[in-house]
């Protein structure tokens, strides 16, 4: 594949030596398209379209792609970036192949590897600034890793055997024989479970932690002076003491489904028929009350955020707090939400799987606008903090199910199949216009414009207004413009008298 982008590389750099004869764009699609700028460097081609197309990207690097099978990108990467041994001088570069299950990448802090679910390698710079290695192969049955201080070494054979630090919510996940023995350690606490979930005991270092079960006869959770819990025929019957470390120890009784409470000074709550009738409370915490389940639920927390949220199931829904406002109707299908992060705020409406409407706004002032009507359009457009439109991108049609870090790569592999008409916009003074299969393309680069229609010809317009029609994209026809020579203004001894 490396050797047939060199080709077309050289093919086009000989076609176009002579800038005199041959056009900036030549389309003779689905033949051969290509587009050069301003300095006669390449910035677009494609032959036998779809299948090979190369473009220059916004950044600099390059994006050549041999649709549907492989795709290469490269970016360009600062040097104050830190790097590991064999990091690549150019930057950024990632290939894409049977997309979304392949790929390779490299950059100055990370390189990896995949093709899921037959294996995945990622080799990456930790917080510390070390390297740590994650692996898998036959997904989810072999996988393994290795940190370059030795804290984070692991391996999983599963079923046979795994001895893994930080999986899911344990600080170590081991098992030998899965399910027949599992260890794990959390929080200072180490249980061990045989035919696991079902039998269960604990060896705690640490305030003479008690757990021990036999599913589903009977277990129990016990932390002197902090808290203790069991149950008997579970889920049948349960009780437990909390919160015994302070002067509010709350009491609780649990006999599914039919009742159960629990009792203290500033907590308490009730269940009956679980899940239809619940309510819990914690003066100035939180409150939670739900009827009929799932048709009324009200859910008040100070700590989150002051969150309040209620719903009329599936009529609508109502959540508040400091950080978001959202309603909901007909629920899934109408939402419109409103929410603050640490990058700026989110506007979103959304009427499933039809219309969908994001607005987001940095905090630099910088705006982004999305819209869709699934799944005949989306169009986007990006602002700078004054206002200029700076990005962007119009297709018609959109079928994609999602957007942004869930849909990369698909449209550059697979858009050939849907994409009607587009535009798109790279930069502040860089917009394109292409109708499918480059039946008409255009773009605007740099105070300058490239059009063209395959065969037929193209036209070109230069930065000083110079104007130009190519009959069958070589024979130049001069349409004029441009700006004309200056004329010296006379002298004062020049002027007539």
């Amino acid at each position: 594949m490396g050797v047939l982008r060199r080709m077309l590389v050289c093919l086009l750099a000989a076609n176009c030596a002579s800038c005199s004869l041959m056009p900036r764009e030549l389309n003779l699609a689905p033949l051969w398209f290509h587009r050069l700028d301003e300095n006669g460097e390449v910035l677009e081609y494609d032959f036998l379209w779809p299948i090979v197309h190369y473009e220059r990207t916004a950044e600099g690097g390059d994006d050549f792609r041999i649709r549907p099978l492989w795709r290469r990108v490269t970016e360009p990467t600062s040097e104050a970036e830190p790097a590991f041994a064999g990091a690549p001088d150019e930057g950024a570069v990632e290939h894409q192949f049977l997309w979304p299950l392949g790929q390779v990448r490299s950059d100055r802090q990370e390189s990896k590897s995949r093709l899921f679910p037959l294996w995945s390698w990622r080799s990456r710079l930790n917080e510390e600034g070390l390297r740590d290695v994650d692996w898998y192969a036959l997904f989810p049955f072999v996988w393994g890793g290795a940190s370059a201080d030795g804290r984070e070494n692991y391996l999983a054979v599963l079923p046979f055997y795994a001895d893994i630090p930080q999986f899911l919510s344990y600080d170590r996940f081991r098992t030998v024989l899965f399910p027949l023995f599992v260890q794990v350690d959390k929080e200072g606490h180490r249980h061990r479970l045989l035919l696991w979930p079902l039998i269960g005991w604990s060896s705690c270092a640490e305030n003479g932690h008690q757990w021990f079960r036999i599913l589903p006869f009977y277990g129990h959770d016990i932390e002197p002076g902090q808290h203790d819990r069991r149950f008997a025929l579970w889920p049948f019957f349960a009780w437990s003491d909390e919160n015994l470390d302070f002067e509010d120890p709350v009491h609780s009784v649990w006999i599914w489904p039919l009742v159960g409470w629990r009792t203290g000074r500033s907590a308490g709550g009730w269940m009956a028929l679980w899940p239809l009738f619940q309510y819990a409370w914690k003066t100035d915490h939180f409150t939670r009350l739900t009827i009929l389940w799932p048709f009324f639920h009200y859910y008040w927390n100070r700590a989150q955020d002051h969150m309040t949220q209620y719903w009329f199931w599936p009529f609508a829904g109502r959540v508040q707090s400091d950080d978001q406002r959202a309603w909901s109707f007909l629920w899934p299908l109408i939402w419109w939400r409103e929410y603050d992060d640490p990058d700026g705020t989110s506007k979103q409406q959304w009427v499933l799987p039809f219309f969908w409407h994001i607005g987001n706004e940095g905090k630099d002032g910088s705006t982004e606008d999305f819209l869709k009507i699934w799944p005949l359009f989306h169009r986007t457009v990006q602002r700078d903090a004054d206002g200029n439109r700076v990005g962007g991108d119009f297709s018609l049609l959109s079928p994609l199910p999602w957007r942004n870090g869930n849909a990369d790569g698909m449209a550059e592999m697979y858009g050939f199949l849907w994409e009607v008409f587009t535009t798109r916009q790279r930069a502040a003074d860089d917009r394109a216009v292409d109708v499918a299969g480059r039946l008409f393309t255009s773009r605007e680069r740099h105070g300058e414009t490239t059009a063209s229609v395959p065969f037929l010809g193209s036209y070109e317009r230069d930065r000083t207004g110079q104007r130009t029609l190519r009959l069958f994209g070589l024979l130049p026809i001069s349409l004029g413009g441009g700006d004309a020579p200056a004329t010296p203004t006379p002298t004062t001894e020049e002027a007539p008298r």
